[in-house]
């Protein structure tokens, strides 16, 4: 529980700082509610009990999510820096 705890606090800090980055702005702290916020309703409107988020995490996860983030989306950076370079 704590290390899940830490891991979501870690991957919300850079994801404000890197909302930050990309808007410019100087003070990341405006983007902290509306993102929480987001994160909030996103997890109550996930799974309506635990049995649906285990199906979602086993059955339906693996090939959304996992297969874009580590196949497709590392493969167009890699094309796009090729490109640019």
């Amino acid at each position: 529980m704590t290390g899940t705890f830490f891991k979501i606090g870690l991957l919300f800090y850079t994801t404000v700082l890197g909302l930050s980055h990309v808007f410019k702005l100087k003070n990341p702290s405006p983007l902290v509610s509306p993102i929480g916020l987001v994160v909030l309703f996103y997890s109550l409107s996930l799974a309506q009990n635990y049995f649906k988020h285990v199906h979602q995490g086993l059955k339906i996860g693996p090939f959304t999510l996992h297969l874009s983030f580590q196949i497709v989306i590392p493969a167009l950076l890699l094309v796009i820096a090729f490109l640019r370079n």
